[in-house]
């Protein structure tokens, strides 16, 4: 099955996903990298839902692309360590950019100080692009709550899928080469947790009608620090 791009998401990671992404399957790695080693892995959880948080929270914390991809470097290394499989390093560089544009899509501010106050006309603009940006890439609906609900529960989508791609990048066959495996990990992880990355659409949309932690959050100086934890 062909995957692509949706419409709306332009420039050059859009660019890429179609161009790299298009008939990434239809070579030679497909079987091998989904058959042998995605069922065997994928019911593994890659962090635990602390864990997750806490990440979520960090990424929240991220104030510019340097930082961003800083954390997705730790990110990418962390789950290296939890597989006890090695991240080749330019397997992590591309797999860290890759993901980086993903952020960046999801989070609309990333990189310009993710995690500031919002409020008034700005917080229901930012709210706004979340509930309909990031809804469509983690098929959520995050209509109705608050910006920084939706900014959590995001983030920590962010950080599912860049573990989930992660995990995939380090336990894929050692021939393929280093940019097929970040491609490749990143799509099969985007197939469960970020189907609106990719074509054909149409995966179950997620509500929340109240979750077990309501990821709810504040900003004291530069640390975010998570409510009812």
């Amino acid at each position: 099955m062909e995957y692509e791009v949706e419409d709306d998401y332009e420039g050059e990671f859009e660019n890429e996903f179609e161009d790299d992404y298009e008939s990434e399957f239809e070579d030679e790695f497909e079987d091998e990298f989904e058959d042998d080693y995605e069922s065997e892995y994928d019911d593994m959880e890659v962090f635990s839902e602390e864990e997750e948080m806490d990440l979520a929270a960090e990424l929240l914390s991220v104030t510019d692309d340097e930082e961003l991809e800083q954390f997705l470097g730790k990110l990418i290394k962390r789950v290296g360590r939890k597989v006890r499989k090695f991240v080749k390093s330019r397997t992590g560089r591309r797999l860290g950019r890759l993901l980086r544009g993903v952020a960046k899509k999801a989070l609309p501010i990333a990189g310009r100080a993710i995690g500031g106050a919002f409020g008034g006309p700005a917080g229901s603009v930012i709210g706004g692009k979340l509930a309909s940006g990031a809804g469509r890439i983690f098929g959520l609906e995050l209509e109705g709550l608050s910006p920084e609900d939706q900014e959590f529960e995001v983030a920590k989508r962010v950080v599912r899928l860049a573990g989930s791609a992660a995990k995939k990048a380090a336990i894929a066959p050692s021939k393929m080469p280093p940019d097929k495996v970040a491609k490749a990990a990143l799509v099969s992880a985007a197939k469960k947790h970020a189907p609106g990355l990719l074509r054909p659409a149409g995966a179950s949309v997620v509500r929340f009608a109240g979750a077990k932690r309501s990821g709810r959050w504040i900003r004291r100086g530069s640390k975010i620090v998570l409510l009812g934890v």
